[in-house]
């Protein structure tokens, strides 16, 4: 069974395979950290778009900063942090034309990240904050909120706006490491101990340029990201399921029977289910493929006929024409836009 769909606040399941990653490339027992938190590598793997409780996750923060010894640990996961660990948002901000644009979409997508934390706009004279605030009663670990700062602040250095950062506020006590850590991680001042985790950037910075900004992908990737926002707040918890066990299988492509058992139901049941939703196996199936392709166009290396042949087209003629129908633009042309070759 794939990662499944929690009440209460969760957070993209590729979150905790970033945390594995640092982990594992220190030395340490990631599958251990994993156990403790309740999570199982093989649903994550299977299902990096689906979502985990922030519970398990502040869980498997505890586990990792015991286990490597580092109360920083956040700050090196954030880092690490690739455009598909935020998935469609972590693509659309890769394209946003500046930083204001950028402000504002994180603000606005914040929720396909994490449930656990609102993120606002925040302003002073000279510069122009995103505050992150945890919801009452929500367990979100010092380390998350590190993770997410590093993350923006990694990004901006990417587009080549590493001086961009006017300062960093963090609702917690270095205790147990060196402050110089988070200093030096973020490249500009910090302060502890506030009632607030904020990143401040200079208000004079927000029209300028970013290097790669791409309008026409920007347009394509907000509209994706609107959907998925769509999907996450109105999507019956058997879409999301469903949606789960065909990313899983990827690229397997199970038959509305297979789906059925998974669920228990019978696949006439299923079947019934789905209409009632207005939705349908095939439609269900086209969607995966979509979202599919889409990722292995952006971050495979291989060559387009053979990305076309794991999604199952013997043509790769007719791979292009789905493809630009289900995005928009031609896949050699995504491709070479999302690395920034064009």
């Amino acid at each position: 069974m794939a990662v499944g769909v929690v009440d209460g606040a969760t957070t993209v399941a590729a979150w905790p395979l970033a945390v594995c990653d640092v982990l594992a490339q220190r030395g340490f027992d990631a599958d251990r950290a994993l156990a403790e938190a309740g999570l199982d590598r093989a649903r994550l793997v299977g299902n990096a778009g689906g979502r985990v409780p922030t519970e398990a996750m502040a869980r498997l923060w505890e586990a990792s900063v015991r286990l490597s010894g580092d109360p920083a640990l956040g700050l090196a996961v954030g880092q690490k942090a690739q455009p598909m660990h935020l998935r469609v948002v972590g693509l659309l901000l890769q394209m946003v034309p500046d930083l204001a644009t950028l402000l504002e979409y994180t603000e606005h997508f914040q929720r396909l990240i994490s449930t656990s934390v609102v993120v606002a706009r925040v302003h002073r004279p000279e510069a122009i904050g995103l505050h992150i605030r945890p919801l009452a009663g929500v367990p979100v670990h010092p380390c998350a909120l590190d993770a997410f700062v590093a993350a923006h602040v990694h990004h901006l250095r990417r587009r080549g706006a590493q001086d961009w950062i006017h300062g960093v506020s963090l609702p917690r006590r270095a205790s147990g490491g060196d402050p110089r850590q988070w200093r030096d991680a973020l490249g500009c001042p910090v302060r502890f101990d506030g009632d607030e985790a904020c990143i401040w950037h200079e208000r004079g910075r927000l029209h300028q340029p970013l290097p790669l900004g791409d309008p026409e992908l920007c347009r394509l990737h907000y509209h994706l990201a609107e959907q998925a926002l769509e999907d996450l707040d109105r999507e019956p918890p058997l879409i999301q399921t469903l949606r789960g066990l065909l990313r899983a299988a990827a690229p397997h492509s199970p038959t509305l029977a297979e789906l059925a058992g998974a669920v228990t139901l019978s696949e006439r049941t299923l079947r019934r289910r789905l209409a009632e939703l207005g939705s349908g196996y095939r439609q269900l199936l086209e969607q995966q493929r979509s979202e599919w392709a889409a990722e292995l166009v952006a971050d495979s290396h291989e060559p387009l006929s053979e990305v076309a042949a794991r999604l199952g087209f013997t043509d790769p003629s007719n791979f292009g024409k789905a493809f630009k129908r289900w995005h928009g633009i031609s896949p050699d042309r995504y491709r070479r836009r999302i690395r920034g070759d064009q």
